[in-house]
């Protein structure tokens, strides 16, 4: 029973990751087609799925009470947020941002990223 949950898991992560990633994609080429910065593209998309994180949260604090709370969140904030945030590029900006002495945009995006969720709680309530 145990294996036939993980895989129900897994499944649900999966679905999410592929509608993210296809949802990321499409925002990725349609911002690059009218010449935006690739930075401000990352920045955006990343505040953008940090923004709707926050929403969920919210949202799924007032359903708590449905038993399908734990599939959302593995289809919706694991799968689909996460694979459309990318963290790893989130952070991959920033180390890039250090390195060359930039700490104010990696201070900006970092913070714009935390406003975002925050912002989202707020207005979700």
């Amino acid at each position: 029973m145990t294996t036939l949950n993980n895989f129900q898991d897994i499944i649900l992560v999966s679905i999410g990751a592929f509608f993210g990633a296809n949802f990321r994609f499409i925002i990725y080429q349609k911002f690059k087609e009218i010449n935006i910065n690739e930075y401000y593209i990352i920045l955006f998309i990343n505040c953008f799925s940090s923004f709707l994180l926050g929403v969920f949260v919210s949202v799924l604090s007032k359903i708590v009470f449905l038993n399908f709370s734990s599939q959302l969140v593995l289809l919706f904030s694991i799968g689909f947020l996460g694979s459309l945030s990318t963290f790893s590029t989130f952070v991959y900006d920033l180390f890039d941002s250090s390195l060359k002495i930039k700490f104010f945009r990696a201070l900006k995006s970092l913070s714009l990223g935390i406003i975002a969720v925050g912002l989202g709680l707020l207005l979700s309530n």
